[in-house]
């Protein structure tokens, strides 16, 4: 009551300014409102979209694990290399090809399955047979052994010879991925 008496003792030109403040008040609550209402749906979208998403993924779980126990049968877990046990194979494998050469440490990469390691090699003064035998060698560890990158260059003081730097890899799987 008393707000209407106050609103009709007003002038006409008060009064239209006051109920247009209103109303542009009550439209910029009401577009607020809107937006509000227009995020939530899209929210909603994204997580229906997800929740469908992973509800096929894990109706692909019996599938996977297939796979895993499949990949597992071809990977003997006693015949992959630690770090240590990895430049130990190595030495051994370049001393019996009868090498010149020189080990750095490993480099080793962890994952949740898996443990990656890589060395780098440097062989000096070898002949290309000799070379060829050792790649032989290491193909012969594969998978569990590779050889990533391979550079020879002619050895500067007699040609007839070549250094070769090698980068050779190895995978180590780790007993708790087994369980």
């Amino acid at each position: 009551m008393m707000l209407r008496a106050l609103f009709n003792s007003l002038t006409p030109r008060e009064r239209l300014l006051i109920t247009l403040f209103v109303w542009a008040l009550a439209l910029l609550w009401f577009g607020s409102v809107m937006e509000r209402l227009r995020s939530g749906s899209a929210d909603l979208r994204t997580t229906k979209v997800s929740l469908q998403s992973q509800a096929e993924t894990l109706a692909l779980a019996d599938r996977a694990e297939m796979l895993l126990q499949q990949a597992r049968s071809g990977l003997d877990s006693a015949r992959t290399y630690s770090a240590a046990q990895l430049v130990g194979q190595l030495d051994s494998l370049a001393r019996e090809a009868g090498l010149t050469f020189d080990l750095s440490s490993p480099q080793t990469q962890e994952t949740d399955i898996f443990s990656f390691h890589n060395v780098r090699m440097g062989i000096r003064r070898a002949q290309l047979k000799d070379l060829v035998a050792f790649d032989e060698k290491i193909r012969s560890h594969a998978p569990y052994i590779a050889l990533s990158r391979f550079q020879f260059i002619a050895n500067t003081r007699d040609p007839r010879f070549l250094d070769a730097t090698l980068e050779i890899s190895s995978f180590e799987l780790k007993e708790s991925a087994l369980q």
